[in-house]
């Protein structure tokens, strides 16, 4: 920075051509300006065509990846209602396994029953068989 007593004396304004003694323009310095700024508009040329190739580039690999997310998207939208449908067909079988689980168990019960039954009848037969025979037994012993 500048100290406040100091004067800058450095300018932004483009050179002009120096005029020669007899007040015309140099024509080898007017030359040399002149290939300058033709350097310097091919140099901004080419960095803004390479800018624009950089954005264009972007933008198609945006593109891309945009498109790459959408097919994933749309697979794992596919595999969740996929997943939903298995599902929903799980849980009607688990539905149907469990009304069948129920009469099976009815079943196994009635069952049960009747064979208990079964068996207090022949238990009860048997007493009596034994009541005759002891019956018989006494009855001509």
């Amino acid at each position: 920075m500048a100290s406040p007593g100091m004067v800058s004396t450095v300018t932004t304004s483009p050179p002009t051509p120096s005029t020669g003694s007899e007040g015309r323009p140099d024509p080898l310095l007017a030359a040399v300006t002149a290939e300058r700024k033709r350097k310097r508009k091919e140099s901004n040329r080419l960095s803004a065509q390479r800018s624009r190739a950089r954005k264009q580039r972007q933008l198609d690999d945006l593109t891309a990846q945009v498109a790459a997310l959408r097919a994933r998207n749309g697979a794992m939208d596919a595999a969740a209602r996929d997943a939903a449908r298995r599902c929903a067909a799980v849980q009607a079988e688990n539905a149907l396994l469990h009304a069948r689980t129920m009469e099976l168990s009815a079943r196994l019960q009635s069952l049960t029953d009747l064979i208990q039954c079964m068996e207090d009848a022949s238990s009860m037969y048997q007493q009596q068989l034994a009541l005759v025979d002891d019956t018989i037994y006494n009855y001509y012993c």
